[in-house]
């Protein structure tokens, strides 16, 4: 199977592609980054999810069986200070890449990559599964939700195989330092490396997320375009809240260092309780659980990627 990957070039791009390669697929990309530094072997077709003509294009050369649907803008705090940006890729994008495969490719299987954060904060709820109300309350969760409905409704409208993934937080190699977890492991790795002094600047360290490492999050998107069905959204999560605090704990531990920790008010963000999202659908109907440990396998392999680069 011929699966055509956009953003293609980021985290999870990187992730994906060789999760599609493990399982025998053939992995074609689309992102907006240069072609340098792609993994050996990898059909890139370089072009901007927000030019009609561009994804048109992209389409029309590997016509794929299947795609899933990473490109977009994920810093949610971005969303405040850049938000027609976040608009026009997130959502606008998205309906670029549908058309596309409306025209070129009516019969493949598309995943589009929404988020958690389109179910909000409702009042009362502690558990959201599939069919819990969007309730947004952020730009960036307002871009994911209208491309999660559009998403939708392009597989009703037009009887696509265009269905919806609704991931909580991943973590794993390879991720921005403009994340949480990155950041705490790269100041971790230059303290361990000599090249820092011992002090490390942190948010709010009582913030708790669901955190599942990136590579369960890719497997389930490969088994969604093998077995998901069209016009249905699918929760990733793992179903448990850790806080930063404790993750922090246990990065110290893993570099083997003792930093005076400086709460940095530029990276402090109010804590915003969120429900824990329900995974039956995915269990029952696709056979997906995590496996992979986030405290002693997901931030040693962090950890690992960061003394690597410290130490080149």
């Amino acid at each position: 199977m011929r699966v055509l990957v956009t953003g293609s070039q980021g985290f999870v791009g990187r992730h994906m592609i060789r999760e599609l390669r493990k399982a025998g697929m053939t992995a074609s990309a689309f992102d907006l980054s240069e072609d340098d530094g792609l993994l050996p072997g990898l059909e890139y077709c370089r072009g901007d999810i927000q030019d009609q003509e561009a994804v048109r294009q992209a389409v029309k050369k590997f016509l794929p069986a299947a795609c899933i649907h990473l490109g977009g803008l994920a810093f949610v705090p971005e969303g405040w200070t850049n938000t027609e940006a976040l608009l026009s890729v997130n959502t606008i994008g998205t309906i670029n890449l549908l058309e596309a495969f409306r025209q070129y490719s009516p019969s493949a299987a598309i995943l589009v990559v929404s988020s958690s954060e389109v179910y909000g904060r409702p009042a009362g709820i502690k558990s959201a599964d599939e069919n819990t109300p969007l309730s947004p309350d952020n730009p960036y969760a307002v871009s994911k939700s209208a491309a999660d409905r559009i998403t939708l409704l392009y597989a009703r409208q037009y009887s696509m195989r265009a269905l919806v993934a609704r991931p909580s937080n991943h973590i794993g190699p390879g991720q921005s330092p403009s994340f949480a977890v990155p950041s705490f492991a790269a100041q971790l790795g230059a303290i361990a490396a000599g090249k820092s002094p011992p002090a490390i600047k942190v948010g709010n360290l009582e913030s708790k997320r669901d955190f599942t490492d990136v590579r369960d999050v890719v497997r389930a998107y490969r088994m969604l375009i093998e077995n998901g069905r069209a016009g249905e959204a699918y929760n990733i999560a793992s179903g448990r809240e850790i806080s930063l605090r404790i993750i922090l704990e246990k990065l110290i531990e893993i570099f083997k260092v003792k930093p005076e920790i400086e709460v940095a008010q530029e990276r402090f963000r109010r804590p915003e309780p969120r429900p824990i999202l329900n995974t039956a659908k995915i269990e029952k109907e696709i056979g997906w659980k995590p496996e992979i440990d986030i405290m002693n396998t997901t931030l040693r392999d962090i950890a690992a990627g960061q003394t690597t680069m410290t130490q080149s």
